[in-house]
C-alpha cells in the first residue's frame, strides 16, 4: 500500500513538470557527461552543450534533425546506428558500451556510452536517449568480467607488440572462443577489433604530437607495411594518416 502511494505521488509530480524545462536545465549543467535524444527516425532532437562543442558547433539549434550520418565519420555512424535499432526494436537498455567517439577537436577516444528507450505514455518506444562519458573519468570497473577488464588492459598497453589473441586467452585461462564471447558481452567489439581501434588510437597520437614518418609509426604498431596502414587507418577514420595529420598534427 505505501509503496503504491509512492508512485502515485511520482506519476502526479512527473505530470506536472515542464519537461522543456527543469530536466534540461539539469541536462544543460552536466560537465564532462554528453547527452543526447534521437526520435525514431534516428534524427537528434536534443543535445546538452557538452555533446555539441565536442563536434565543435556553438548551439544545439546546428545538430537539430541530424542524424549521425551527418555527424561522424561513417565508421562511427554505422556503430551508433546498429545499436540505436537495436534499443528501439527491443524497447531495452544498451549500458555500458566501450566505443570510440570524438573528442572536440575531433580527436577519437575511449568512451563509455549507455542508450535508453524513449516510451511515450501509449507505451510505445518513439526514440533513442544516452549519456557518453569520456572512459579513463568513469571509473569504469569490469567487476562481472574481471578476466575481461585485464585483457582490456593488456590489449591497449601492448597494442604496439600485436598480441596474438590465442596466447592472450591462454593466459587469463580462457578458450578463444571463451575469450571471443565474453569479450563481445562486455565491450560490443571482439579482442581482434578493440585491437585494431587502439592500434588507431595510438597511430593518432603519434601522428598528432610526433614528426615520426607514416611507415616508422605503421611498423611499430604492428602492420605489416605502411600501406596495411593506412588502409585500416581509412577505415577507422575515414581518411590516411597524412591527412589527419595535417589537420590535427602539431605546426
Amino acid at each position: 500500500m505505501k509503496q503504491a502511494i509512492i508512485s502515485q505521488r511520482q506519476k502526479k509530480f512527473i505530470e506536472e513538470i515542464d519537461s522543456t524545462s527543469s530536466f534540461l536545465w539539469l541536462l544543460d549543467s552536466l560537465d564532462g557527461l554528453s547527452f543526447f535524444a534521437k526520435d525514431n527516425e534516428f534524427r537528434l532532437i536534443f543535445a546538452n552543450p557538452y555533446f555539441y562543442r565536442r563536434l565543435g558547433l556553438r548551439s544545439e539549434k546546428e545538430l537539430l534533425g541530424k542524424n549521425d550520418f551527418e555527424l561522424f565519420p561513417e565508421p562511427l555512424a554505422r556503430k551508433f546506428r546498429k545499436d540505436d535499432e537495436w534499443v528501439l526494436t527491443n524497447s531495452k537498455p544498451m549500458t555500458g558500451l566501450v566505443e570510440l567517439f570524438l573528442t572536440q577537436q575531433g580527436i577519437p577516444a575511449w568512451y563509455q556510452t549507455n542508450k535508453f528507450p524513449i516510451i511515450n505514455r501509449m507505451g510505445e518506444t518513439i526514440g533513442v536517449m544516452g549519456t557518453v562519458q569520456r572512459y579513463e573519468k568513469t571509473g569504469l570497473d569490469l567487476t562481472k568480467d574481471k578476466k575481461i577488464q585485464t585483457v582490456m588492459e593488456q590489449i591497449r598497453r601492448d597494442c604496439r607488440n600485436a598480441p596474438k589473441m590465442s596466447a592472450v586467452a591462454k593466459e587469463n585461462g580462457l578458450s578463444h572462443r571463451q575469450l571471443n564471447r565474453r569479450f563481445k558481452e562486455v565491450t560490443g567489439l571482439t579482442p581482434q577489433q578493440f585491437l585494431l581501434r587502439a592500434r588507431v588510437g595510438k597511430a593518432c597520437a603519434w601522428l598528432r604530437e610526433s614528426s615520426r614518418s607514416l611507415a616508422e609509426i605503421g611498423y611499430d604498431l604492428g602492420f605489416c607495411d605502411q600501406s596495411a596502414f593506412t588502409a585500416q587507418f581509412r577505415k577507422r577514420m575515414q581518411m590516411t594518416p597524412r591527412q589527419y595529420r595535417l589537420q590535427y598534427g602539431k605546426s
